[in-house]
């Protein structure tokens, strides 16, 4: 018998496991993508919620304009009126107590503390019923 000695294999070097995570390139990659498109979805969100706030301030503004402009031209306007010779003449004879030639200034002036005197008002005097009344009304009343 013979007995065939085969020659020794080199041993493989056992293969040394990680510890922790395994994770592979294109897993890190997907994850990266993710953030990625979730940090552009969040970022689009805050961008409309922006713009959206925004447009509600742009037309309140727009609204205080038209009103402010209203108020300016209701101003001009009184400036205007105030500035003529016809508001001067109503101020002179309303508050200035001014008069023109030919006018007599009447100035009303109350009256010392009159009290009014009151005036007596009769009081309605029931009319008295007869007793025949009154039955007739108990029996023969349609209950209002």
């Amino acid at each position: 018998m013979t007995t065939d000695v085969k020659p020794a294999k080199p041993e493989a070097k056992p293969r040394e496991h990680r510890r922790g995570l395994n994770i592979s390139m294109p897993q890190v990659a997907a994850v990266l993508v993710l953030v990625l498109v979730l940090w552009v979805i969040i970022d689009f969100n805050g961008r409309i919620q922006t713009e959206q706030r925004i447009s509600a301030e742009a037309d309140q503004l727009s609204v205080e304009v038209t009103a402010l402009a209203a108020t300016q031209s209701a101003l001009a306007t009184e400036l205007a009126y105030v500035s003529s010779d016809a508001y001067v003449a109503e101020w002179a004879h309303r508050d200035g107590r001014y008069v023109q030639p030919g006018e007599v200034l009447v100035v009303p002036v109350p009256a010392e503390a009159v009290t009014p005197t009151p005036i007596p008002r009769p009081t309605p005097q029931p009319t008295p019923s007869s007793n025949l009344q009154i039955w007739l009304d108990l029996f023969f009343a349609n209950g209002s």
